[in-house]
């Protein structure tokens, strides 16, 4: 597998400049097995993020921002094997649910009743994906806790590209009564994205105090938090 990188202040202004046209190279290059890894560089001020996620979602590769030269160091150095290798390739998640539930709301890459729809997802060695979905049952007499539940996880290895399958099932009483930690994480991350699209003090505030109660979970949530504290909307 080969990596292409581009480091750049996301002010594309020479030569070609369109996104979508940059984006489509780079969709064209993860067919062959070259994958692009984004590195933002530049003052956060004048930094532009649209040309590097879009470019970086197109060619399945890491897409970075360093601030500061021990950030560089982290993410090169210690995160070197997330940075930059992939475990799984074309990771898709197939949910069955009972028939009576509706998504109310979804917040992950994509979803859809049909998977060519979805572009699968690659993985990086250490990497973890939390999908968040809100159900609601179209009726509460018809819920049953022992109606089953099925996951589907399918992937390809990275190099030989064969095809790999892990199914679950369980019931809804199994998950109501499981370990509900990621969940929290999944809540944490939600309203720190939907806190910085408002900009709100109170959402700011809100979206810090969950992501404080589960910080020790994950140190990326620490981060996070640095993040909201530094917000200049921030009380």
């Amino acid at each position: 597998m080969n990596r292409l990188l581009l480091i750049s202040d996301g002010g594309a202004n020479v030569g070609v400049t369109d996104a979508e046209l940059i984006a489509a190279h780079a969709q064209d290059g993860d067919q062959e097995g070259i994958f692009l890894v984004g590195v933002g560089t530049g003052p956060i001020d004048a930094y532009s993020d649209v040309l590097m996620d879009t470019v970086t979602d197109a060619g399945r590769g890491a897409y970075v921002y360093l601030d500061s030269m021990d950030e560089a160091a982290r993410i090169f150095g210690d995160r070197f094997d997330e940075t930059m290798e992939i475990a799984a390739r074309a990771v898709r998640v197939e949910v069955t649910l009972p028939w009576y539930f509706q998504m109310k709301a979804f917040y992950g890459e994509a979803w859809s009743e049909d998977p060519k729809e979805v572009d699968p997802q690659h993985l990086a060695p250490g990497d973890a994906t939390l999908i968040l979905q809100t159900l609601k049952a179209c009726s509460d007499e018809v819920v049953n806790l022992e109606d089953a539940v099925r996951l589907r996880a399918t992937w390809q290895t990275p190099l030989t590209r064969e095809d790999r399958e892990l199914v679950l099932e369980t019931t809804l009483g199994a998950m109501l009564a499981g370990d509900r930690s990621h969940l929290a994480q999944a809540e944490a991350i939600v309203a720190y994205a939907e806190a910085l699209k408002t900009g709100d003090p109170g959402d700011l505030a809100a979206a810090l105090a969950k992501v404080e109660a589960v910080r020790d979970l994950n140190p990326d949530l620490g981060e996070i938090a640095d993040l909201l504290r530094a917000h200049p909307s921030m009380p």
